[in-house]
This record gives structure tokens, C-alpha cells and sequence, in this order.
């Protein structure tokens, strides 16, 4: 049996202390795990065998190896971006790999589970950007046997997990708008989520067009915001760093535990709901 991450290990390892490890807050349970016990990053953020998937002419673990082979391209971008503060050397290659790096961990967590799952009927694929073709005549599959063939395979929901991605990435050649990469000056402790990935319409799903912030290390980011101003405020990474934790499905870890219990207390001052915060830290870069 192996541990398959859905966040990388090279990704929450820029969230770790200097001795390369990091606190574990269960969200369920409320509290952090081991009595404050500091854990490596292998040690969570996976499910076992997660992407082991049998499938005719093609190795068991054929989605692990795509995974790995992406991930080796995303970890090189973010040792480029965490060597320096400002002027990265990033070509436009590396901008499509970051789009799709933050497309691919927004499909692959947990918080995305439920709504894979529900992806039974063509509908709900087409509504989610999916269509399915049959080969011999180009057109879409008949309804009922495409449901026939999802009772008829149980690793069917692993399969769509890797396929909207890759689907979905067509959706960015209607984005007009730049992406960027922004240095946040001043320090906050290192805290990320299972969920990391923040979208501003969280119901549309659409990881590829709609505004995103994406965490890459404790003081980057990656925006992908339209109208997004050039100047803000840079105590918002404190509010970027709450939505982050709302928005957790099982996990966070983090190297400072009361900058944890900070941003439930001032959530909790402040704000009704996490949709609330969402439009409030997305509105904050649009002026909106």
C-alpha cells in the first residue's frame, strides 16, 4: 500500500520549520494533534493508494506517475520563485505550469470529493466542463450507457479526478487578464491548508477561469485576479491566510499555533460566514 499525497511533499515542505517539520490542527477534533507533536511533511495530506486505478493496457498506477512527472516540473518553478524575492526568471512556460499546478490541487483534495462523486449523469459533466465522445462516431456518448459504464467501474471517480484538469485548462484561453507572482514583505508565520486553493466564485468550480490565490510558499503568492490593483495592502496575506483555514476540509499545518487561534479569534470578531471573508479578500485586490 502506498501513501499518495494530494498536496505534494515538495509544496509542504515550504511551509515547514528549519528542521523541516510542522504542526498538524485537526479541523474535526479542534485542536492540534499529539499535543503540539511536530510531524514531517510524508507524514500527512495523503490517502493510501488514492491513485491506484486498473485500467486495461496501462500500469495500476498510471495517475501516479502523471501526478509525479507534473510534480517535478512544479517543484523546479517553486525553487525558482523561493530562491529570490522580487524578479524570478519566470518564462511563460512556467506561468502555464503554475495555472495548471493550482487547477490540478484544486481537483485533488478532499474538498472536491464530494462534488466528483455526485458526477454520475452527463449533465453533471458537461456543467463541470466534461463531455464524453465516442471514438468511432465523434459524438456524445447515449446517456444511459455512459451511466452503465460508471456502475461498471470503481475507479471511475479516480480517472475524472485527473481528467478535469486537463479538460477544464481550455477554459484559460478566455482569460484576458495576467497572472502574477507577489512577495509579501512583511513575515506571517507559515500555515496551508488541505484546501489551499482559493477560488472567488467557489460555487462556478471553475479553477481556471475564475479569480484565484494560490499559496506557494509563507510569504508568495500566485494571483490570478482580473482588475486586480498593482498596490494593497499587505496585512490582507493575514486575511488570505484565514480564508485558507476556513476553507480546510480535514488538515492544516502551521509552525505557530496561537497565529492559529489569531485568525479563528478575529474571524469570529469580525465575520458572519466564510463566503463573508471570501468577497471581502477578493474585493480588497479589485476594489470591488
Amino acid at each position: 500500500m502506498a501513501n499518495h499525497h494530494y498536496l505534494p511533499q515538495f509544496y509542504l515542505r515550504g511551509f515547514t520549520n528549519k528542521e523541516g517539520k510542522f504542526l498538524i490542527y485537526s479541523v474535526a477534533k479542534g485542536r492540534f494533534k499529539g499535543e503540539n507533536k511536530w510531524f514531517s511533511p510524508a507524514s500527512h495530506f495523503f490517502i493510501p493508494d488514492d491513485n491506484i486505478a486498473p485500467t486495461e493496457g496501462w500500469a495500476d498506477n498510471y495517475l501516479e506517475t502523471i501526478c509525479s512527472a507534473n510534480e517535478s516540473r512544479y517543484a523546479r518553478i517553486l525553487d525558482k520563485i523561493k530562491a529570490v524575492d522580487q524578479g524570478f526568471g519566470l518564462i511563460n512556460e512556467d506561468i502555464v505550469w503554475l495555472n495548471y499546478f493550482a487547477g490540478e490541487l484544486f481537483w485533488r483534495v478532499p474538498s472536491q470529493r464530494e462534488l466528483i462523486d455526485s458526477a454520475i449523469s452527463l449533465d453533471q459533466l458537461n456543467q463541470l466542463g466534461v463531455a464524453v465522445i465516442d471514438r468511432r462516431t465523434m459524438q456524445q456518448i447515449d446517456p444511459k450507457q455512459h451511466e452503465e459504464w460508471v456502475k461498471d467501474d470503481p475507479f471511475y471517480f479516480k480517472r475524472l479526478r485527473n481528467v478535469l484538469p486537463a479538460t477544464n485548462y481550455w477554459n484559460m484561453l478566455d482569460c484576458k487578464w495576467p497572472c502574477s507572482v507577489k512577495t509579501f514583505t512583511r513575515p506571517f508565520p507559515a500555515i496551508c491548508s488541505d484546501n489551499p486553493v482559493m477560488l472567488r466564485h467557489l460555487e462556478k468550480a471553475d479553477a481556471f477561469l475564475d479569480d484565484l490565490i494560490f499559496p506557494l510558499a509563507p510569504n508568495k503568492m500566485f494571483f490570478r485576479i482580473r482588475n486586480m490593483r498593482e498596490v494593497f495592502n499587505p496585512n490582507l496575506k493575514f486575511y488570505i491566510d484565514m480564508l485558507m483555514l476556513l476553507q480546510a476540509k480535514e488538515y492544516v499545518c502551521c509552525v505557530d499555533p496561537h497565529y492559529l487561534e489569531r485568525l479563528y479569534t478575529v474571524y469570529k470578531q469580525n465575520f458572519d460566514t466564510v463566503d463573508e471573508l471570501r468577497q471581502m479578500v477578493f474585493g480588497h485586490f479589485t476594489g470591488s
